[in-house]
């Protein structure tokens, strides 16, 4: 199977990043001063191997672990109030039982004795040892009596039982189902994608029935379409997942499933020049892949199956309307009791959104709730983070996420009729994301910024509220950043092959888990009351000793204005961490810039542990000063801010990022704004390739990966962020080959080419689905035409994930300590993902 990270979009990795200035404002362990760690700058000079070196130290892949203890991923042991958890120490990891009630925290089970058992009953060549016990997949039974245990990774592991009083391992079959299979929620049942239908198979006799027919080619039930943009990797590695957009009932009775019809769309090539088989020959996947303004699209059919009879109904959805993609099915909910299922729907570019209520028996969709906007409309602040829509009762209620009043809140709905019951919040403040319902009690958990006064807007902070409305209760007061993660979209839980971890928040024992931190800040982890956010008991403490020991420096954050002189907006600076003769320093843009995630770090881990871009220490310990912003036209605030330009919202991001820098020259002299420079992939490539050739008198030097430059030449998707193209006879379809959207053409970076007056690095990788190859080229054919000199940098067999590479990143720091600091890179030095060996 192909690492995960490669195959998911790097712009819908996590990017929820914001946090304090300056000084240690909490009383946490390893509080680092803010400058080198031996609080002297290392020696002026030309760079060297030694300071790529040392700047490598400091990529995420490379400090991934140095910081200990930085979370705590509850086990909750039933209903009691105990939960065990993997800790660090200093050997390796031990595993701990933590009970509410007295306090006390205790080893879950003799390791040594474990770690001699588990090594006997696989026979390992090499023991295990008790006092650095790494275990895999771990399930220990609520009375501490016994243990199940993957021992290895992947394929290669290896299942065992234990008991634990006295201690006695044994192996054990895997009980986990095959990666391509969807199991009912009985346990009886697992649906199957093959030969372009659905296979119900018996979970306990393996006994297998059709449960369509009719699939062929090109029609096919449950297949993964082209448009998720994973299907080389699938093709070359035979990647097994579960059928497309399907989803069980409660009961186990009823399948929604999609029927994929591909057999109208168009080739898209991709050439994979250099075959990873070895043969000399380049071979072609012709993917079925429809650009903007093209007649003929994918479509989706959504149906009801009876898993008992086979008997199917198709779901009637509003015309013009889709399911996301993201989404099992869209299904946000069930009434077993009714018969119903609830689906959310929308128009391509979003304006038009719907909750259906649909019958399972006759397939009729009823819009329950229904919403329209001139911009677009979302189902949570961030677009790759579980809709903010929940089901109560046996779908008789649902609380439905909305912006219409300018910021992002929650709303109570009678799940039958569509009434609204009011308001569950309100006010200038942005909901980020619902992490727990009390249906008993009628109160609703979430986390949310921009509430409390003089706090950075996009801390999370947990709620409670009554689902009947009031002020919501604060229970988390640090002022700091509250890290309890949102739950991941359906198609991130199966692409990552990772299942959602258990709750942090849990009402029904009036305890939640609470981690906080800042930029500057490791974070602190302890366990609160939900009735009023008391602390009941510290967890941990991190230690990032080991990361300043690797030569990290934390960043400082803070907010500035817009370059509208009003509007509040987030940077963070990564000061210079080596000198330069005269002590003046090259500044950098860390850039994406998109509408569907923030980037600039809001928290301990965040700032260095960033995800796209990457490398801001590294870049820091090269001598560069860097910049990461959040402008207007992306999320977190409220709709203004995120509407702001829209659709050439990017052009306002980049006024922003100026304006940003400027500032901050202000404040640190070190900054030389007559050299400044830019990087970004995915989106932060459109965003680096616009800044550069649209603001040619700031930007000296930019490197663009993955950027997409010309929206009309790329697949549908992007009519949410830049709207529905139009055509000359005003609809969204193209009458001829060359004919090109009026509306877009402020969007088109080609267009642009004739501006460039710096240095201009592309990127590309030829497998990339995500941003296809074409784009590259299309703004290489515009500054040919142009007479402009430009840079590629071409990778060979790469998807969309190669930004994490460590030749991509060395051409980047190459790039940049030539252009920028008007020196040659060193030659006698490999930067790779995990070390960087010299030469």
């Amino acid at each position: 199977m192909p690492d995960p990270k490669e195959m998911r979009p790097v712009y819908a990795e996590r990017f929820l990043r914001s946090s304090l200035v300056g000084v240690c404002l909490l009383s946490l362990a390893g509080c680092a001063p803010a400058e080198s760690v031996d609080g002297a700058q290392p020696d002026a000079g030309p760079l060297t191997a030694a300071d790529y070196t040392a700047a490598a130290a400091l990529l995420e892949g490379n400090v991934a672990g140095l910081v200990k203890n930085a979370r705590v991923e509850p086990h909750w042991l039933g209903d009691t109030g105990r939960f065990w958890y993997r800790r660090d120490t200093e050997a390796g990891h031990e595993y701990v039982v933590f009970d509410a009630a007295n306090g006390e925290k205790s080893r879950a089970f003799d390791h040594d004795a474990v770690a001699v058992a588990i090594s006997e009953a696989l026979e390992l060549e090499e023991p295990l040892d008790g006092s650095s016990l790494a275990l895999g997949t771990l399930a220990l039974a609520e009375d501490l009596s016994s243990l199940k245990v993957d021992v290895g990774v992947g394929a290669e592991a290896q299942r065992v039982t234990c008991t634990l009083q006295p201690v006695s391992c044994a192996p054990a079959p895997a009980d986990a189902a095959p990666a391509d299979r969807l199991v009912s929620p009985d346990g009886r049942t697992a649906v199957v994608a093959r030969d372009d239908n659905l296979h119900a198979i018996d979970v306990e006799t393996g006994d297998e029935r059709p449960l369509t027919t009719d699939g062929s080619p090109g029609l096919s039930w449950g297949k993964w379409p082209d448009t998720t943009l994973i299907t080389i990797p699938r093709r070359k590695t035979d990647w097994p997942l579960p059928p497309y957009m399907t989803a069980w009932s409660p009961d186990s009775r009823t399948l929604i499933a999609a029927r994929v019809d591909e057999r109208r769309l168009p080739a898209m090539p991709f050439v994979e020049w250099v075959p990873t088989d070895g043969s000399r020959r380049p071979v072609v996947h012709n993917l079925h892949m429809p650009i903007a303004g093209d007649t003929d699209t994918l479509e989706i059919e959504f149906f009801a199956i009876d898993v008992e009879t086979g008997t199917s109904v198709p779901i009637a959805l509003p015309e013009g309307h889709q399911v996301n993609g993201l989404l099992d099915a869209g299904v946000l909910g069930w009434s077993t009791a009714r018969g119903q299922a609830f689906i959310v729907v929308a128009t391509p570019d979003a304006q038009s959104a719907a909750l259906l209520r649909v019958d399972l028996v006759s397939g009729d969709a009823v819009p329950v709730i229904e919403e329209t906007s001139a911009v677009r409309l979302e189902t949570n602040t961030l677009m790759y983070n579980r809709p903010n829509i929940r089901l109560l009762g046996d779908g008789d209620e649902v609380v439905w996420y909305s912006d219409d009043s300018g910021w992002g809140h929650l709303y109570l709905h009678d799940a039958q009729t569509g009434e609204l019951k009011g308001a569950i919040t309100s006010g200038d403040w942005a909901v980020f994301d619902i992490h727990a319902l009390d249906e008993e009690a009628r109160q609703i958990y979430f986390t949310a910024g921009g509430r409390e006064a003089d706090r950075d807007p996009y801390y999370r902070h947990l709620y409670r509220a009554s689902l009947e409305g009031g002020d919501p209760v604060l229970l988390t007061e640090n002022d700091a950043d509250h890290m309890i993660p949102a739950d991941p979209i359906p198609l991130f839980t199966v692409l990552y092959g990772t299942a959602p971890g258990e709750p942090l928040v849990r009402p029904d024992l009036n305890l939640f888990i609470d981690t906080w931190s800042t930029v500057d800040q490791p974070p602190v982890t302890v366990l609160r009351s939900t009735r009023d956010g008391s602390i009941v008991a510290e967890l941990e403490r991190a230690d990032a000793s080991a990361l300043y020991a690797a030569g990290w420096q934390a960043p400082v954050r803070q907010l500035v204005k817009a370059a509208d002189g009003e509007t509040d907006i987030a940077t963070v600076y990564y000061a210079p961490a080596r000198a330069l003769p005269g002590g003046r320093h090259p500044v950098i843009d860390s850039a994406y810039g998109g509408p569907q995630v923030y980037v600039a770090p809001r928290n301990f881990m965040e700032a260095h542990m960033g995800r796209n871009p990457i490398g801001e220490s590294a870049l820091a310990r090269l001598g560069f000063a860097v910049a990461v912003t959040d402008g207007r036209g992306t999320p977190g605030r409220g709709t203004a801010f995120r509407n702001a330009g829209y659709t050439e919202f990017t052009q306002v991001g980049i006024d922003d990022h100026i304006a940003a820098i400027r500032q901050l020259a202000e404040q640190h002299p070190e900054i030389d704004l007559e050299r400044a420079g830019i990087y970004g992939w995915s989106w932060g490539g459109t965003f680096a390739a616009q800044a550069i050739l649209s603001r040619p008198a700031f930007y000296d030097v930019s490197v663009s990966g993955a950027g997409v430059y010309d929206y009309a030449a790329i697949y549908p998707g992007f009519e949410t962020m830049t709207g529905a193209p139009v055509y000359e006879d005003g609809s969204s379809k193209r009458t001829a080959p060359d004919e090109y959207p009026a509306n877009w053409a402020p969007l088109d970076i080609t267009a642009l080419a004739g501006n460039l007056d710096g240095h201009l690095l592309l990127v590309y990788g030829d497998l990339d689905e995500n941003v296809p190859p074409v784009q590259a080229f299309r703004l290489i054919d515009a500054l040919v035409a142009a007479n402009k000199p430009y840079d590629l940098l071409a990778m060979p067999n790469r998807t969309h994930g190669a930004a994490g590479e460590g030749y991509v990143i060395q051409r980047t720091w190459d790039y940049f300590v030539r252009h920028l600091h008007g020196m040659e890179p060193p030659r006698d030095v490999t930067v790779t993902n995990a070390s960087v060996p010299l030469l």
